[in-house]
């Protein structure tokens, strides 16, 4: 059973994800940032999702940053994320890198997820004891 925390931020990452239109890609960072957590945790999220998610969530518009689609992954139906995004009109270089990368990504925060931007509270300093 994973923490409260986790979920939060799973259901929020899916959320967005899923309202990233057909043809348009957000990349971890961004993502990351919107829910102040590390692109990483976006990654995993994203990464270890069930075939259910696969096949019911637009997983394959999530890419690094830059374009470039990283580690080779397969949805539910076995498609591979770079033939998914092919379907949708991307374009790769030799590299793997989507050739129209700045067009096709779209501001995290512009897309209708209903996701409020995150900000971890400061720290607040502990007070100091008395002697």
């Amino acid at each position: 059973m994973g923490s409260p925390f986790f979920a939060r931020i799973k259901g929020d990452v899916l959320r967005i994800v899923a309202s990233v239109p057909s043809g348009r890609v957000v990349t971890y960072a961004d993502v990351g940032a919107h829910l102040d957590v590390m692109p990483r945790h976006v990654a995993y999220i994203l990464a270890t999702l069930s075939d259910i998610e696969k096949a019911t969530l637009p997983w394959h518009r999530a890419v690094t940053a830059g374009g470039m689609l990283g580690v080779p992954k397969s949805g539910a139906g076995g498609q591979s994320q770079r033939a998914l995004l092919a379907a949708e009109g991307a374009a790769f270089d030799p590299e793997g890198c989507i050739t129209d990368f700045a067009a096709r990504c779209a501001e995290v925060a512009a897309l209708p997820h209903g996701v409020a931007r995150q900000t971890r509270p400061a720290e607040v300093p502990k007070p100091r004891r008395r002697r």
